[in-house]
């Protein structure tokens, strides 16, 4: 691209000869342009202000933050017996220890029951060469290498490579009695097919999510405790994809490989510990906010992104809120802060069950799992997950908020250069990278301590990054993370947290504006949404589905909106007259606009069906959906103890789909989620089409009336519903 700046042009008559002047002068005459570092953009607005946005990005430090990560998991390691027997762990004691320094108002470890744990303190694997056996592995070398739960033994067997080693078919023909089996399926599948089953003495698995990508990774497993039906559960090991390609090499070349296993392992009492810090709120409400991260996923598997990162994180917000609060540069919280690290969803269980007082207190929790990761060398973009519709939250949107403006004065825009060629005001460590600052506001996925949060009625989001290559695996270790990234997140979630914690009437009508602004952009990105489908359709008689799903679409996002409006009411002092306030104020205008949408719905569908050839009527109901219309869904009451169902897309809580199913596993969770709701079957079908894509109407009534054969639903006849 050109520079556009004017270039002055001086006519040959008046060019003179050159000649040097005083630097002073030169400078006077041409003044150099500097890069405008800090220059405020007025486009640049978030929920704090300028100058509250930079007290933040001066203080919020991402070393720091790795200076964290080295206290918890410098290196993945063996623990030590007297962590076990007479605690804490290494985690708890350094994070308690750190924030007492920091000046938090309470730093505690509380401790829950768990199975009994396990933990090696010595594993070795050989293998036989042709001048020695060679030691693949040792713990202390790489500690996932061994799949916990491998009990004590010195154990030999001859090798046997049964290719994946999940299917019978893998070990037709092959006597494995006394046999080590080597395979790409998980350790537990290996062991069940190969030692339960079959009289091996043990595994080897080289499963792995990047094969190609990454040959040089193990990802931590386990083997099943104990024996099945009195037999030996044998040992198991994983190994690289390098290291199984080289041992299938010398196998089809005929050569004889022998395994040994040396492991000697013990068993501890049961124990989780939450380390569980406060910053006090100024007793003006009865209300508290959670952040919160596992600093524990299991205790063997020590990930420095998965995920000490988000340890780390949410003690340096904790660390730069004080410092902020001192100086007078924040305002005070209203709201107790609550810091948890966990043992990841068992500790945020423990720990709500633990509490139920504090539990009714908390109006949302801002999760944190993998946040150090440098984007650019992963690949990766840090990521805020929304929480789904079927928990529609004013959370997500602050949390955009403040995403969004650190990304903007991050970025340096080129209409902006007369300024300086520099972002507005960069966020940068100076030990960190220059990386852009990848982010995107995502859907709704599971598998943290957010989706626990959900199920106890609590509103919550997470921050992610993905990919990651290192996932779980033997290099998650902190050479991989970035003090800038650490800084952008700390930055972004400082800025949500304050306005969460501290935020009265007139920040609670800043956010409610905020959140009707956004989800005006919503309800227009679900209309498009709709529109497309009318776009796609390539014969006429697709054109009725088409717009019936459109519709369904636009609706369903005006629904959804009515919904996040109303919830900004708890930061309100009077949450129920606010509720009211909100109500009559906004849901008219947010049905007018749903309104609009419609018509410019039907407006396109017209001139589709003129394209067609066809007539503009409004589609009649079928036979299927008048029947889907009228039948409600009603929750068979879980057996006492079982989890309750919430959000679960992606492995995220509720109870498990029914099989056989049609239903995409992407949109399980939430079907799941609203089952019970005293929707009917179609309302439970609109409700997933518009969160996600059109599904057929046939395949939900067939997944309902399965989960009613099951036992987990009733179904009972409701009024007749006649239009869509």
């Amino acid at each position: 691209m050109q520079d556009t700046r004017p270039v002055p042009l001086t006519p040959p008559s008046m060019r003179r000869p050159l000649r040097l002047l005083p630097l002073a002068l030169t400078l006077a005459l041409h003044p150099v342009v500097a890069p405008s570092l800090g220059a405020q953009e007025k486009e640049d607005r978030t929920l704090l202000n300028w100058e509250q946005m930079r007290a933040i990005i001066m203080e919020a430090s991402g070393e720091r933050a790795m200076h964290h990560v080295m206290e918890f998991v410098p290196y993945q390691r063996v623990r030590q017996a007297a962590e076990y027997t007479t605690g804490p762990f290494r985690e708890s004691r350094a994070t308690v220890e750190m924030a007492k320094q920091y000046g938090f108002s309470s730093a505690n470890i509380e401790t829950f029951p768990s199975a009994a744990l396990w933990q090696p303190s010595k594993g070795q694997l050989w293998v036989s060469e042709k001048n020695g056996p060679r030691k693949l592995h040792d713990i202390f070398d790489t500690p996932v290498a061994l799949g916990t739960n491998t009990p004590t033994g010195d154990i030999s067997g001859d090798l046997v490579d049964v290719g994946n080693g999940s299917r019978p078919e893998d070990y037709a023909g092959k006597d494995l009695k006394g046999k080590v089996v080597m395979g790409s399926a998980p350790l537990n599948t290996l062991q069940r097919m190969a030692v339960f089953e079959r009289g091996a003495v043990g595994v080897l698995s080289w499963n792995s999510m990047r094969p190609i990508q990454q040959p040089d990774i193990m990802v931590s497993s386990a083997i099943v405790a104990g024996a099945m039906s009195g037999g030996n559960s044998g040992f198991g090991w994983l190994v690289t994809t390098r290291q199984a390609r080289d041992l299938q090499v010398r196998l089809e070349r005929g050569e004889q490989i022998t395994v040994r296993s040396v492991v000697e392992a013990q068993t501890f009492p049961g124990r989780q510990e939450v380390i569980h810090l406060t910053i006090d709120g100024d007793g003006s409400t009865n209300q508290d906010v959670v952040v919160s991260a596992h600093i524990f996923e299991g205790l063997i598997k020590q990930g420095a992104n998965d995920d000490n990162s988000g340890a780390a994180l949410i003690l340096e917000m904790g660390r730069s809120y004080i410092e902020l609060i001192k100086a007078g540069k924040l305002p005070k919280p209203k709201r107790t802060i609550h810091f948890l690290f966990v043992q990841e969803i068992a500790g945020t269980n423990a720990w709500l069950n633990a509490h139920p007082d504090l539990k009714k207190r908390i109006i949302a929790d801002l999760n944190y799992d993998m946040e150090g990761l440098r984007l650019t060398t992963a690949g990766a973009t840090w990521l805020l997950m929304r929480s789904p519709d079927s928990f529609p939250s004013f959370l997500n949107d602050i949390c955009q908020n403040f995403m969004e403006f650190v990304s903007e004065i991050t970025r340096e825009r080129v209409r902006y250069r007369h300024n300086g060629y520099a972002p507005a005001l960069d966020v940068l460590s100076p030990n960190g990278s220059r990386d852009p600052f990848y982010i995107k506001i995502d859907k709704y996925y599971g598998a943290s301590d957010h989706a626990t949060y959900m199920q106890h009625g609590i509103p919550a989001v997470i921050f992610n990054t993905w990919p990651d290559p290192w996932y779980h695996s033997s290099q998650d270790t902190p050479d991989k993370l970035d003090p800038t990234q650490f800084k952008r997140a700390a930055v972004v979630s400082i800025g949500a947290m304050t306005v969460l914690a501290a935020a009265d009437d007139n920040m609670a009508l800043r956010v409610a504006a905020d959140v009707l602004g956004r989800g005006a952009e919503r309800m227009a990105a679900n209309q498009r949404k709709g529109l497309s489908y009318i776009g796609d359709i390539t014969s006429a008689d697709q054109l009725a589905q088409a717009y019936t799903d459109a519709k369904a679409t636009v609706r369903h996002q005006a629904n959804i909106e009515k919904s996040v409006i109303k919830s900004v009411s708890v930061l309100f002092a009077d949450p129920v007259a606010a509720e009211k306030r909100l109500t009559t104020t906004y849901i008219p205008l947010i049905d007018a606009r749903a309104a609009s949408l419609l018509a410019e719905v039907k407006a396109t569908f017209t001139m589709a069906a003129s394209a067609w050839k066809v007539a503009a009527t409004e589609p009649a109901m079928s036979a299927l959906e008048q029947e889907a219309g009228r039948t409600l869904v009603q929750r068979t009451p879980p057996a006492a103890g079982a989890a309750p169902a919430g959000p679960g897309g992606g492995g995220g809580g509720g109870r498990p789909a029914p099989t056989p199913t049609r239903i995409p596993q992407h949109m399980t969770g939430e079907l799941n989620a609203v089952v019970g709701r005293g929707m009917s079957v179609l309302d439970i079908r609109d409700f997933i089409s518009g969160q996600f894509e059109p599904v057929p109407l046939q395949d939900v009534w067939d997944h309902i009336k399965n989960m009613e054969k099951a036992g987990t639903v009733t179904l009972t006849a409701g009024p007749v519903r006649r239009t869509r």
